[in-house]
């Protein structure tokens, strides 16, 4: 199964709770500019998971508008405070689809990433809008395998 690990486009630094947050106008379009960069680079896309958050929400709505519109599902395991394993636990009890995107937030990213690739110290850096590839064998800690990631710019 092929997962794309995103982290959210550029926020506003301030909002009435963290939970709130947009997105700035300049991560929107940094968002758009690499999802449909992706596309026509042969990137598909059959499922978009998404924090319940706002920025991560316009996130993928970004994304799926990237790729002609799509549904996408929120997930409260994807939050910034989740932890991997509660994720993980959560993913391995849904239906497998291949070409998953999960739009997150640090440090969670960065710690489910370190988690599926089976190196819990890599804690690989993701700026904000940046995204990570997955080759996923199974939903648990070292049942992946990291394929490359991008960056907005």
């Amino acid at each position: 199964m092929r997962v794309y690990l995103c982290r959210h486009g550029e926020a506003v630094a301030q909002a009435p709770t963290d939970a709130e947050r947009p997105l700035t106008e300049r991560g929107r379009l940094e968002v758009m500019s690499l999802w449909q960069d992706l596309r026509a680079e042969g990137v598909r896309m059959e499922r978009l998971i998404a924090s319940p958050y706002r920025r991560a929400q316009q996130t993928a709505l970004c994304i799926a508008r990237a790729f002609g519109g799509m549904d996408q599902q929120a997930c409260g395991y994807l939050v910034p405070e989740a932890r991997p394993e509660q994720f993980l636990d959560w993913l391995i009890h849904q239906p497998e689809q291949d070409n998953t995107v999960l739009v997150s937030h640090m440090p969670l990213v960065s710690l489910l990433t370190a988690a599926w690739i089976g190196d819990p110290g890599a804690r690989p850096a993701f700026r904000v809008g940046s995204v990570a590839a997955l080759d996923v064998e199974v939903a648990a800690p070292g049942g992946a395998r990291l394929l490359w990631t991008r960056s907005p710019g």
